[in-house]
This record gives structure tokens, C-alpha cells and sequence, in this order.
């Protein structure tokens, strides 16, 4: 056994195929000048947007299959038009609301990019232009911090602008850090945490 690698969880390689495509497609900051068009939308309770030349599509969310021994972050995996997407929970990976809050998220918004990824939504409102107050980097412990480029205003509701290449860099940070955990040892998670999780 020469070199023998360490299996990889079986959502990681998509979750790596995706990020390839997803950093070169997706709208950042440098977009904000050239179009100021939003896809706003609701998750839970809370208002967000990301650029429009990012969304793909939105969709009635087909059948969701769940991971096993996944982070919340990760619904699963739907098909959608012949491709296997993987499934994010926004509210579960930027630590907003509760569970409760997020129970009637039917639709998705799929990013776009070679490889495309979603995340489920309750209500997509209005695409249109929006005066952006960006924000500082986000570097706090925040999560949603650091995929948040600024804010906007839609009927009188602050909505939070999200970068979606931050978010899907966090979504990967947390779910390898989730299985990297998980693969530890019963002793290797007493040392870190102080108790057996």
C-alpha cells in the first residue's frame, strides 16, 4: 500500500468539481460595476441577494436524497435537467434561523458554473437593480460575515448582498471541517472539545 490516500466523502468530490467552475463563473464584487441587477430572495425569515448573472435558473425543488452523517449545511443531492446538484441549507450554513423557520423552503436557486450547486429558498421576490452598500471584508468569526459583500434595501427589509464564491467557499470549508472531525478518532475529539460528540 504505497501512498494509500484517505477516502474521500462521497459529496467532497462533487462539492471539488463544482468549486473549479464556480470561482471562474460566479459574480463577485468586480461585477457590482458592470451589472447592479439582484435576485432577491427570502430564506426563512431573513431577505438575501446575490447578482443576477450568477443564478442559473430557480426551481421547484425536485426529490432532495439526503447525505448520511452530513452537516445540516448540505440538504443533499437533487437531478435537475440530467445533472446531479448538490443541495445547500443557507440558513444552517450562515447560522441564521431556526430549523422551524426554514420548514416551507420548496423552490431552488442553482448558482450557475460548470459544475452548477443550489440551495433551497421560500420565496424569490423581484431581480432588479439595487444600490449596494458594501461592506468591509468579511474576516470576523461570523459565517455569514464572510459571504456577505454588503447590504440593500427591498420594501423597507434590509436584504443581505451575498458573494457566491465566498459562500461556496465557506459551504466547503464547513463540510470538510465536519468530516475531517468525524473521521477523528474517540480520543483525537476528547483532546480538542473536552467531551465525546
Amino acid at each position: 500500500m504505497k501512498n494509500a490516500r484517505p477516502e474521500a466523502h462521497p459529496t467532497s468530490t462533487i462539492m471539488k468539481q463544482t468549486q473549479h467552475s464556480s470561482t471562474a463563473a460566479v459574480a463577485t464584487l468586480s461585477d457590482l460595476s458592470r451589472s447592479d441587477k439582484h435576485c432577491i430572495f427570502r430564506s426563512g425569515s431573513t431577505w438575501f441577494s446575490v447578482p443576477a448573472i450568477s443564478v442559473r435558473e430557480i426551481a421547484i425543488a425536485p426529490e432532495i436524497v439526503p447525505v448520511p452523517n452530513c452537516h445540516p449545511a448540505l440538504t443533499g443531492l437533487c437531478h435537475l435537467r440530467s445533472e446531479f446538484i448538490p443541495v445547500l441549507q443557507l440558513n444552517a450554513l450562515l447560522e441564521h434561523d431556526s430549523p422551524r423557520a426554514t420548514e416551507s423552503q420548496n423552490k431552488l436557486l442553482v448558482i450557475n458554473g460548470h459544475s452548477p450547486w443550489s440551495f433551497l429558498i421560500a420565496e424569490a421576490a423581484a431581480l432588479q437593480s439595487s444600490e449596494t452598500l458594501i461592506a468591509p471584508d468579511g474576516r470576523g468569526d461570523d459565517a455569514s460575515q464572510t459571504a456577505m459583500m454588503g447590504t440593500a434595501m427591498y420594501r423597507g427589509q434590509i436584504v443581505r448582498v451575498l458573494d457566491p464564491t465566498r459562500l461556496f467557499r465557506l459551504a466547503q470549508r464547513t463540510l470538510e471541517g465536519f468530516w475531517a472531525s468525524r473521521k477523528a478518532s474517540p480520543l483525537q475529539r476528547l483532546g480538542k472539545t473536552g467531551s465525546l460528540s
